[in-house]
């Protein structure tokens, strides 16, 4: 076994213990108060990140409770659902078990306009009959009326206002096909397939911030996905890993693999997966099966880079990767990196165990690049949990010149600081 190889399987050793410690970790009173205290004071999404944290490490009815609540007063109405459906499931004789019944009770999954409408009925008239035979198709299968549903609840807005300017008689059709398809609801005639379901402006509605990693330890896979969609080839990439082969089944095949996953509605509901567009849904919910328990995550033989596998499954190309960052210069790296964003490539990053304070990222986990400016050597970077840690935060730096936390997992980070926190740095070419 060579030096590249030990070292490989000994970082993934330290890397299980570190997942295995940081799991057990008790959460401390003072973590836990400060969570309750924001929930208390209405600041719901500052208390939604914190529940969210302590819930991965160590979750009880009380806290997925609280969770629950804190996403829903933040607006996030499905993760609060989630949350409450797993409370009854997980702790189903706890006293919280009943107040999620009653939370669910008194706001029932919302109708697609109104309350007991049925998803597609409810779509204005004028838009409908600009939605291909095919489409329609779609929507008629119990996932096609689920991403039907969130489209229409996320766009409420714009749709009510295609019906009151149908209803006017003062919205020509060319402008309502150009609102509709604004709004998600439909794609053009030519860019709509009846085997691939979803076009790669379907999949750039959203992009990267479709990708949510929660029950499965895959933020490997999940962000070298989040950088294909945020790249125009790699929407189309991903639009063409998708078949519809019939109603309320699809089928994943990645790029270069002879494999084709199948998957049911069943089946997606029955993995848990729970990212914010379908298309992404499906993507992991095959990812868990050609990498079962992360088996081959690290290759054949065990001696590559998650990373190296993750950009090889989602673009078919073999990875170029950077190991220590900080052995290299700040001009190595702005080229590497700065390389791969300019010529709207994928390129991917994960961190080191033992991080310097503050902890501005989570140690040993990987993250997505999105963008580089040369002039002033600022990464964007994006975790695929979709949120920060609520203690991701950096003083004396008010100009943020080193560091800036944005919103939905994503922040800025100078490439110094950036040597210090991340352990490899993979790109890949499509």
């Amino acid at each position: 076994m060579g030096s590249r190889q030990i070292a490989i399987t000994l970082a993934l050793a330290l890397s299980l213990a570190c997942h295995a410690a940081a799991r057990a970790q008790a959460v401390s009173a003072a973590e836990a108060q400060k969570a309750f205290t924001l929930y208390s004071q209405h600041q719901y999404a500052s208390a939604a990140g914190a529940f969210e944290s302590i819930i991965r490490r160590q979750p009880s009815a009380r806290y997925c409770y609280y969770a629950a609540m804190a996403q829903r007063g933040n607006g996030k109405q499905l993760r609060a659902r989630q949350l409450f459906q797993y409370l009854i499931t997980s702790y189903p004789n706890s006293q919280e078990a009943g107040y999620a019944k009653q939370a669910l009770a008194a706001s029932p999954a919302p109708a697609l306009g109104g309350a007991g409408s049925d998803n597609a009925n409810e779509l204005p008239d004028s838009v409908k009959r600009l939605i291909p035979a095919d489409m329609q198709k779609l929507l008629e299968t119990s996932m096609g009326k689920e991403a039907l549903k969130q489209v229409m609840s996320q766009q409420k807005d714009q749709i009510e206002t295609i019906r009151k300017a149908e209803k006017a008689g003062v919205m020509k059709q060319d402008k309502v096909a150009a609102a509709a398809e604004s709004a998600g609801l439909m794609t053009t005639r030519e860019d709509v397939s009846k085997d691939h379901p979803f076009t790669p402006q379907d999949i750039a509605k959203k992009g990267a911030h479709a990708i949510d990693q929660t029950r499965y330890p895959n933020c490997w896979f999940e962000a070298s996905m989040a950088a294909l969609a945020e790249l125009p080839r790699g929407q189309k990439l991903i639009a063409g890993m998708i078949r519809m082969k019939d109603k309320d089944t699809y089928v994943v095949r990645f790029p270069g693999d002879g494999i084709e996953y199948v998957i049911t509605s069943v089946d997606l509901v029955k993995s848990d997966v729970h990212d914010s567009a379908l298309w992404a849904s499906l993507l992991e919910c095959a990812q868990t099966r050609k990498f079962p328990d992360n088996q081959g995550a690290n290759g054949s033989q065990g001696d590559q880079s998650r990373l190296e596998i993750g950009l090889g499954a989602v673009t078919g190309h073999k990875a170029e990767i950077i190991d220590y960052p900080k052995n290299s210069s700040v001009q190595e790296l702005a080229a590497f990196i700065g390389g791969a964003v300019k010529s709207q490539n994928p390129v991917v990053c994960s961190t080191l165990i033992n991080l310097p304070a503050p902890p501005l990222v989570v140690p040993l986990h990987a993250y997505t690049i999105t963008g580089f400016d040369p002039s002033t050597n600022m990464i964007t970077l994006r975790n695929p949990w979709g949120h920060n840690p609520e203690y991701m935060e950096l003083e004396n730096d008010p100009q943020h010149l080193k560091f800036q936390r944005l919103a939905d997992g994503v922040f800025k980070m100078s490439i110094p600081m950036f040597q210090k926190y991340f352990y490899s740095v993979a790109r890949s070419f499509i």
